[in-house]
């Protein structure tokens, strides 16, 4: 993107990229943050907001990247490029960074959330060859430091160091016991400046009296200060220093080679830490990114598609960065604005001063630098914007006495600048257009001005005071209005953004209110004439504004509770409905109950009287049948009503095959499968059933119901006793089957007798009951049994395809 050193300071983009530079861990990531620049491909751009979105994923679970221990180490890699020997810190940096590549490796490494960072993390090498070996060389972190202020090696650093460094002490603890015991001798205690012995030029000396020099023989190494000490190595201990400083140079012989041996490594790997500085320095600045969207509360925008008809900077409740990160320090709080201007089209900003007309330009221009670069911006998700190729920006006085330009000269020199490089792509950004010369002449250049950028193609927004330029958009539809809010009342900006209205500068208004004298305001306004008019209407238009603004805010917060109470009451309604129907429930449970009872006992005295002979008659039940229909009519009553669909009788001719109809006998939705005269076959789940059409209805549309399988005709209640048939009972083949097999005679029989009850009653032409074949008693009492049952009129085994002798068929009258 073309970006002028202008348009930069304009919009304090530099300041943003410090900002972003202060969250970064590295040197190298903070200088990538200054220099950020637009990506150019759409697919790179996309790619890095997907990158800081999970960079940021890891900051907002409190895990983020581990880039704490990445180190400055550009000078080092170049040294030992040459083959040189790295100092201990120089080192323990390289070995610092190489460990953060591998946390960052390790950190990412099987993270499903972040596939796009993980795959520059596998291109890092771990190199644990290079940095463990530095690690375990050198003593831990607060060790303390060697005399020249590096990082101490250990004694283990290499085989030959330890003894090296044991054999120096060694010799260094007999010098200093024999350097004490001179400090008592008689030839030398008489002379000496002070108790004590120190070092010059690697050498122990003793501290003698100048005067007395020529009584202590030895080798002199310098003077004091004064002049008054003479710091002499006596010679019974030279051959002793002279073996100190031989052990001495071992020792750093040693060391220097450890030290070389460790660069020789750093050296031999460098291609591999270089690649591993630049993806690391890359996260860095991904991270930081995402630190920084975090502190914005911000989102990653979307792009438009080129060429898209509804095309538009389209931001919501969007915030100027800078001033959101300040306010933040102060827990004070931005006011967020809706900005949108049509690609290739203009927004003229217009309102009070310090209203925020530029505070809404600046931002404008921010969030497309900020989205270009692959930073989310401080607005609402589903912002949208275009792909612009250039940015310019006359923002401020540009007044220049060296140049002998006047403000109104510099902006001339500025749009002419603009006009010349205006193409579709291109946003332009003006602050108070024309100003700094003839009000009248100003706004008409400033329109044309304006008019020959929107013929360029070009984006404009802009803010202005001219009436001319608040009215351009009435009569060229490529121009809307927007204005900036302001509380006369309390003579303060609201810094809200009105988009499709233009604003009243509003200054003798506020003069007045500021305490200015009233015969001043008075006659500004008479100077001013008509074009007061148009202010008093603007003013008049925002006064209405914000009284609509209110109402819509009352009548929002009144529709909110008129929902509230809604949903209470349907709540409640809800409540009180099952409260009943868990009542009625309670009820017809109980009468199922007392219902399933009398039926026992029914039963049992007829099975127990046909055991002894006797003739069932009313007389001879323990409960009458008037009892148990009484019983049975007090379960219809309180039975919850039947989920059924609302639907009416079929019409002549409308029942075809592959309709859907509810069967009232199973109280279920079919589907006609065959027609048969007046006879039609439906097929219920599994079931199929024989039925005429004033047994079926057709549901009304919505209310069909998917079709269930059936495993038996009869109706349960809440408790799961039955309503209208026995145990075991189901349909085939069009009639009612009971399945016996299994039961004992007299409680089977039982189950027979009230089957056929039910069954009469229902208006069944015949039934089947299924004893099985096993040693043949129950299926011969069956047949004995029900020989003499009312309304049977002929009991045979079942044919092959109904069963076989295993089953029995009933018919009746």
């Amino acid at each position: 993107m073309d970006l002028p050193d202008k348009t930069r300071a304009d919009l304090g983009w530099d300041l943003l990229l410090e900002e972003l530079a202060k969250r970064a861990h590295s040197v190298r990531g903070a200088a990538l943050a200054r220099a950020l620049s637009a990506i150019e491909d759409i697919g790179a751009l996309r790619a890095r907001h997907d990158e800081v979105r999970e960079a940021r994923a890891f900051r907002d679970t409190a895990n983020p990247l581990p880039l704490g221990g990445i180190r400055d180490i550009d000078e080092a890699l170049k040294r030992a490029a040459k083959g040189g020997a790295l100092d201990g810190g120089s080192l323990r940096d390289v070995a610092s960074t190489l460990k953060a590549a591998q946390a960052v490796r390790k950190h990412l490494t099987g993270q499903h959330k972040a596939p796009r960072l993980l795959g520059r993390a596998v291109l890092l090498s771990e190199l644990r060859e290079v940095s463990e070996p530095i690690d375990s060389a050198f003593e831990g972190e607060g060790a303390g430091l060697d005399p020249n202020g590096q990082p101490r090696l250990t004694d283990q650093a290499s085989q030959a160091l330890g003894p090296l460094r044991r054999r120096a002490l060694k010799i260094r603890e007999e010098l200093e016991r024999t350097l004490n015991a001179q400090l008592d001798a008689s030839h030398i205690a008489p002379h000496l400046q002070d108790r004590f012995f120190t070092q010059r030029d690697d050498r122990f000396v003793l501290p003698i009296r100048v005067d007395a020099r020529s009584q202590v023989r030895g080798i002199v190494h310098g003077t004091s200060q004064s002049g008054q000490t003479v710091f002499i190595e006596p010679e019974n201990v030279v051959d002793l220093n002279n073996r100190l400083k031989l052990a001495e140079l071992e020792v750093a012989d040693e060391e220097r080679r450890i030290l070389q041996q460790l660069s020789g490594a750093v050296q031999d790997a460098l291609p591999q830490i270089s690649v591993n500085i630049e993806i690391l320095s890359t996260i860095d600045l991904i991270d930081a990114a995402a630190h920084l969207s975090s502190d914005l509360r911000a989102e990653p925008p979307e792009f438009f598609d080129t060429g898209a008809e509804d095309c538009q900077i389209d931001l919501r409740h969007a915030r100027h960065p800078l001033m959101a990160l300040a306010f933040a320090a102060e827990n004070r709080r931005v006011v967020p604005n809706d900005i949108r201007v049509g690609f290739g089209r203009g927004l003229v900003i217009s309102g009070p001063n310090a209203g925020g007309k530029t505070v809404a330009l600046k931002t404008t221009g921010l969030l497309v630098l900020m989205a270009e670069a692959g930073l989310h911006i401080p607005a609402q998700e589903g912002s949208r914007l275009p792909r612009f190729s250039a940015i310019r920006s006359d923002v401020g006085d540009d007044q220049s006495l060296e140049r002998n330009l006047s403000t109104f000269s510099a902006h001339i020199l500025h749009l002419r600048e603009f006009l010349a490089t205006a193409t579709p792509g291109v946003l332009v950004l003006l602050d108070e257009v024309a100003v700094g010369t003839d009000p009248q002449e100003g706004a008409a250049l400033a329109q044309a001005v304006l008019e020959a950028l929107a013929d360029r193609g070009a984006t404009v927004v802009l803010t202005t005071h001219y009436d001319r330029l608040k009215a351009l958009p009435a009569t060229d539809r490529r121009f809307e209005n927007a204005s900036v809010g302001f509380d006369v009342d309390r003579l303060s900006p609201t810094y809200q953004l009105h988009l499709g209205v233009p604003g009243a500068s509003g200054a003798i208004t506020v003069a007045q209110r500021l305490g200015l004298d009233g015969k001043v305001c008075a006659r500004s306004a008479d100077l001013v004439g008509e074009k007061l008019g148009l202010e008093r209407l603007l003013e008049g238009l925002e006064i209405e504004r914000q009284r609509m603004a209110k109402a819509r805010d009352d009548m929002k917060q009144a529709t909110s509770a008129a929902e509230a109470s809604r949903i209470a009451a349907e709540e409640d309604r809800e409540r009180a409905k099952e409260e009943l129907i868990e009542a009625r429930r309670g009820a017809h449970d109980e009468a199922v109950e007392s219902l399933r009872r009398a039926r026992l006992e029914l039963d049992e005295s007829r099975t127990v009287l046909r055991r002894r002979g006797k003739e069932v008659t009313p007389a001879t039940l323990k409960i009458s049948k008037d009892e148990i229909s009484r019983a049975a009519e007090k379960v219809a009553q309180l039975a919850p009503s039947p989920d059924e669909p609302e639907g009416r009788a079929p019409e002549a001719g409308e029942l075809r095959v592959g309709i859907d109809v509810w069967v009232e006998r199973v109280r279920q939705v079919g589907r006609v499968i065959s027609l048969s005269g007046k006879k039609v076959e439906v097929q219920v789940g599994a079931l199929k059933l024989r039925a005429t059409a004033d047994e079926l209805r057709i549901p009304d549309r919505g209310h069909s119901k998917e079709v269930a399988p059936i495993s038996n005709s009869r109706r349960r209640g809440h408790n799961g006793f039955d309503l209208d048939a026995p145990p075991a009972a189901e349909m085939r083949g069009g009639f009612a089957v009971l399945n016996v097999r299994g039961e004992r005679v007299d409680v089977a029989l039982g189950m027979v007798e009230k089957f056929l009850d039910d069954t009469l009653r229902s208006g069944q032409e015949a039934v089947h009951i299924i004893h099985g074949h096993g040693t043949g008693a129950l299926r011969d009492a069956i047949r004995r049994e029900l020989s003499s049952f009312p309304g049977v009129t002929e009991i045979r085994p079942a044919t092959k395809s109904e069963g076989g002798d295993g089953t029995t068929v009933i018919s009746f009258k």
